[in-house]
This record gives C-alpha cells, sequence and structure tokens, in this order.
C-alpha cells in the first residue's frame, strides 16, 4: 500500500514539474521582446492632459480596441514620449484612458526588439490595468500585441503575437493571440512561434 501511495505521489509530482515547464516555456513563446517600462506600469491612474481629444478606439486593424461602452462613450487619447516596449528608444506613443474600465491603452507604430535579436517593424497595442479597474486585474499587469509577418522576427506564421504581464512587467503567458477589446483583454490562441 506504501508503494502504491510512493508511486502515486511521485507521478503527481512528475505532472506537476511537467506543467510547470510547459506554463514557464509558454511565457516566453513570443518571437517579439517587449519589456513594459516601470513609468507604464506604475501609471495606474493616469491624468490625461488638457490638450486631449476624445476617441472611442485606438491602434490600427489587428491590433486595436474599440473602448466605447456605449454608442455615444468617449475617452481621452493623447500622445506621448515614452519608450514603451523598454528597447531603449523613445517612441511617439498614443496613449488612451479608459475612463469607465479603468484601462490605460498605449499604442505605437514603428520598429520593435525581436526575441533572435533582430528587429521588426508595424503596429504595437498595450493595455494596462489601472487601480479600481473594472476587471479586478492587480494595477500595473496588461498585456502587449504585435502583428507580424511570416519569418518577420523568425516567426513561423503571419498573425498576432503577444503577452499578458503581471504588475512587474514579467510575462506570465505569450503566444499567438487576438485582442478581444470588450473585455479589455488580450487571448492567447496558441503557444508557438
Amino acid at each position: 500500500m506504501r508503494k502504491l501511495a510512493l508511486v502515486s505521489f511521485l507521478c503527481s509530482a512528475f505532472l506537476l514539474l511537467g506543467a510547470a515547464s510547459l506554463l514557464a516555456q509558454g511565457a516566453s513563446q513570443s518571437p517579439v521582446k517587449v519589456k513594459p517600462p516601470a513609468v507604464v506600469l506604475n501609471n495606474t491612474a493616469p491624468t490625461p492632459p488638457a490638450n486631449s481629444k476624445q476617441s472611442k478606439s485606438i491602434g490600427k486593424g489587428k491590433v486595436s480596441a474599440n473602448t466605447a461602452n456605449t454608442p455615444t462613450d468617449t475617452d481621452s487619447m493623447w500622445v506621448d514620449k515614452i519608450d514603451i516596449d523598454g528597447d531603449g528608444n523613445v517612441d511617439e506613443t498614443t496613449m488612451l484612458w479608459d475612463d469607465e474600465d479603468k484601462v490605460l491603452y498605449l499604442y505605437k507604430e514603428g520598429t520593435f526588439a525581436c526575441a533572435n535579436g533582430g528587429t521588426g517593424s508595424g503596429g504595437m497595442l498595450m493595455a494596462i490595468y489601472g487601480k479600481g479597474n473594472t476587471h479586478n486585474r492587480p494595477a500595473g499587469s496588461g498585456w502587449w500585441a504585435v502583428e507580424v509577418d511570416k519569418d518577420e522576427c523568425a516567426a513561423k506564421a503571419a498573425g498576432v503575437y503577444g503577452c499578458k504581464f503581471d504588475a512587474s512587467g514579467t510575462p506570465t503567458a505569450c503566444g499567438m493571440a487576438v485582442v478581444d477589446d470588450k473585455n479589455d483583454d488580450l487571448v492567447i490562441a496558441a503557444a508557438k512561434m
């Protein structure tokens, strides 16, 4: 009986270790390398500048989000210069504060770092959950998404890739993804490159 219990315990331990290994691998499955900067992660209750415009959406194509909760709902949008992707370069970044859901969206077009050391180019959308967000996510956590062409950044397939990250900017899940703007979220469809 003890041998059976020991075998059962060891099998469970190996399964848990295997699952943890798969989760760790899944967290690094993106051909794009993004390190959300602390200045963005700590901005969990932004005050839009007086010259901000009103908008219902941010981004382009598959890396865009509609933030309107009703047909007449608009949110504050402005442009700032920050290093959105943590590559050391300051980018002109469009920012949109969804004041009802408490989510800060950021969008830039330009170059980004590839995980293999190269560079790619295109649009990047990032979302940071603010203090008191309606999704009950930790303030400062969020996600980012980039659309890449086949072979760009050594991607085996064209599409949107992205990562979810915790409040310290550490990736928690990465892979091919779809922006779910109805829920202010990123759905990781497959963890492959």
